[in-house]
C-alpha cells in the first residue's frame, strides 16, 4: 500500500508501451513514477528521523529505541527505490535478473551479519548499516536497467497529462483496493481473539502458515501473467490468452488438489500433535486457495481494461463479506467458521471477477493513452 499503487501502475503499462514501441511514453511513465517515488523516500526518510522519539515512546513504548529508528529511516530510500526497479524489471519481463537480485539482497544480508558475528561483533548499528546498505548497492546495480535517459524524455503537454490522469485513476483504485485489502486479511484472526480465545488464533494461524506457500504460487503465477497480458490490445487475443492459462492451470490445481490432501500428515510432523484440530481448518483454506488460483486467469483483466475501481470494489465487498460472515460463523462454528468464511469469500471474489470479466471482454475495447 506504502507504493499508492504506483507499483500496479508500472506493472501494467509499461509491458504495452514496450510492446507497442512506444518508447517516448514509457519512459515519461518511468519518469513520473520515479519523481513520485523519489519525493516519496525523502518524505518518509526525513519525517521518520524527526518523528523517530515520538514513534519510539508512543507506538513501541521504548524510548531506548529512538537512536535505532533513526538509523533505520535511513535505509527507507533504498528499499524504496530498489523496489521501484525490482518492479520495472517485472514489468519488463526480466525474471531472472530480478529473482537474481531479490536472492542476492538476502543472501549478502544474511552472510555479512554471519561474517561479523564470528567476527565478534556484537553492535546493533553495524548490523543495522548492514541492511541499509544492501539494498542501496542492489539499487544504483539495477538503476542501469531503467530506460536510456528518461528522465530527459518531453512530450506533448496534452499526451503528459492524460498520462498522468490515467495512472493517477489506475493507482488510486489500487491504493483503495490494498487498504480494504490488508484489513480483512486482519479481521478474522482479530475476531477470533475476541469472540474465541488465543488458543483459537494460535490453531488458526497455524493452519494459515501451512498455506502460505499457495499464495505464493498464486502471486507467482500473477506476476508472470500480468505483464504478458498487459501487453494486449486486442480482446480476442487477449481471450485466447486467457484459454490458454486456464489449459495449463486446471491440471496444475488438479495435482495440487490431491497434494493437498496428503500434506495434512506433514502439518502435524511440523507443528506437533498438540494441533491436530487444526487440520480440518487447514484442508478448508488449502482448497480454497486453489479456487483462488484458479481465478488468476481473469483477475488481472479489469487491470488490462484500467477499471480498477472495480478491483477497488472487490475489495470493498470482500471486507463486508468477512465482517458478516465472521460475525456468525465464529460464534457458531468456532475456528471452523473463520475458515468457512474464508473459503465462502472466495467463491464470491471468484463470482464478481467472472461477472466483471464477462462484462469488460464483451466491451471489445482495450484503451490506453
Amino acid at each position: 500500500m506504502s507504493d499508492f499503487g504506483l507499483d500496479g501502475g508500472l506493472t501494467r503499462f509499461v509491458p504495452y508501451y514496450i510492446k507497442n514501441n512506444q518508447l517516448d511514453k514509457l519512459k515519461q511513465l518511468v519518469k513520473t513514477i520515479w519523481g513520485w517515488r523519489v519525493w516519496l523516500s525523502t518524505i518518509l526518510t526525513f519525517g521518520g528521523i524527526i518523528l523517530a522519539d515520538v514513534i519510539a515512546k508512543y507506538i513501541f513504548g521504548q524510548e531506548v529505541l529512538t537512536n535505532y529508528l533513526r538509523v533505520s529511516f535511513l535505509g527507507i530510500a533504498g528499499v524504496v527505490l530498489l523496489g521501484f526497479t525490482s518492479t520495472y524489471l517485472k514489468a519488463s519481463e526480466k525474471f531472472r535478473y530480478n529473482s537474481a537480485v531479490q536472492i542476492l539482497k538476502g543472501v549478502v544480508r544474511l552472510l555479512a551479519i554471519a561474517i561479523l558475528l564470528l567476527a565478534g561483533v556484537t553492535d546493533i548499528f553495524v548490523f543495522l548499516g548492514i541492511y541499509i546498505v544492501v539494498p542501496w548497492i542492489l539499487f544504483f546495480v539495477t538503476y542501469g536497467q531503467l530506460p536510456k535517459d528518461f528522465s530527459k524524455v518531453q512530450i506533448e503537454k496534452t499526451e503528459k497529462k492524460k498520462m498522468h490522469k490515467q495512472l493517477a485513476n489506475f493507482s488510486f483504485w489500487l491504493t483503495v483496493w490494498s487498504f480494504c485489502a490488508i484489513i480483512s486479511s486482519r479481521v478474522d484472526q482479530i475476531m477470533l481473539s475476541h469472540m474465541l480465545g488465543l488458543a483459537d488464533v494460535a490453531i488458526y494461524s497455524s493452519a494459515f502458515q501451512f498455506v502460505f506457500f499457495y499464495s505464493i504460487l498464486q502471486q507467482s503465477i500473477s506476476a508472470v501473467l500480468m505483464p504478458k497480458a498487459s501487453a494486449l490490445s486486442d480482446s480476442k487475443v487477449l481471450i485466447a490468452f486467457v484459454k490458454k492459462v486456464f489449459y495449463y492451470i486446471i491440471p496444475l490445481l488438479m495435482l495440487l488438489a490431491v497434494v493437498i490432501y496428503f500434506s495434512q500428515y506433514l502439518f502435524v510432523f511440523f507443528f506437533g500433535e498438540k494441533y491436530m484440530t487444526a487440520i480440518p481448518v487447514y484442508l478448508v483454506l488449502s482448497y480454497s486457495m486453489l479456487v483462488s488460483i484458479f481465478q488468476v486467469p481473469i483477475s488481472f483483466i479489469p487491470h488490462i481494461y484500467n477499471k480498477t475501481h472495480l478491483i477497488a470494489f472487490s475489495g470493498f465487498l470482500q471486507l463486508i463479506t468477512n465482517l458478516a460472515l465472521n460475525l456468525y460463523f465464529i460464534p457458531k462454528y468456532g475456528v471452523m467458521g473463520a475458515a468457512f468464511t474464508f473459503f465462502l469469500g472466495v467463491i464470491i471474489s471468484v463470482v464478481y471477477n467472472v461477472i466483471c470479466s464477462v462484462y469488460l471482454l464483451k466491451k471489445g475495447r482495450i484503451n490506453v493513452v
